[in-house]
């Protein structure tokens, strides 16, 4: 299938209305995401564990006993098109982490439609979500609603096989009361 058109004629910016959502475990979705994060046969570097990047290490074992890791799936016509994941970084905060569609899937409503899932399966006391953003996708999640963190500091990511460093913000999003 291709972002074109799918075998019943049906327009791709459509494609949203037809995605289905799954959480997966963290073996399958580890798995699945991996050739997407350019680590084909390295799944296993994934961590099993979630540390946000230092965002839990600093908020002592009581928080980190009570985080709740959801990955998640968007399946489009029975296919999986797209993966994220979210977890709470505090009893208020969101951390999303890693939005990924298929290269033949992008731009079609597709990311949004799964960060939206992924947030809405968290009660409305975590009223913030927080993601890091390459530059290049800054004003993607400014049309979605987030915007870069108030003296927040880019940093550069040199991680990636073969890919250039880029700048990296964190952004945030606050949920509607």
């Amino acid at each position: 299938m291709t972002g074109a058109a799918d075998t019943a004629g049906t327009v791709p910016r459509r494609a949203a209305a037809r995605l289905r959502f799954q959480e997966l475990d963290l073996e399958t979705w580890s798995r699945e995401i991996a050739p997407l994060w350019h680590m084909e046969g390295a799944a296993a570097a994934i961590p099993p564990t979630v540390n946000g990047h230092g965002q839990l290490q600093y908020c002592g074992a009581e928080l980190a006993r009570r985080v709740r890791f959801v990955p998640l799936a968007a399946e489009l016509d029975g296919a999986r098109v797209a993966w994220t994941s979210i977890y709470n970084i505090s009893d208020q905060g969101l951390r999303l982490r890693g939005i990924y569609v298929q290269a033949q899937w992008r731009s079609n409503g597709i990311g949004r439609a799964l960060v939206d899932e992924a947030i809405g399966r968290w009660p409305k006391q975590w009223d913030r979500v927080f993601l890091y953003a390459r530059g290049e996708n800054v004003a993607r999640y400014r049309r979605w609603g987030f915007e870069i963190v108030p003296g927040h500091l880019p940093r550069i990511n040199r991680q990636g096989m073969g890919a250039a460093p880029g700048v990296i913000v964190q952004m945030m999003r606050l949920r509607p009361p």
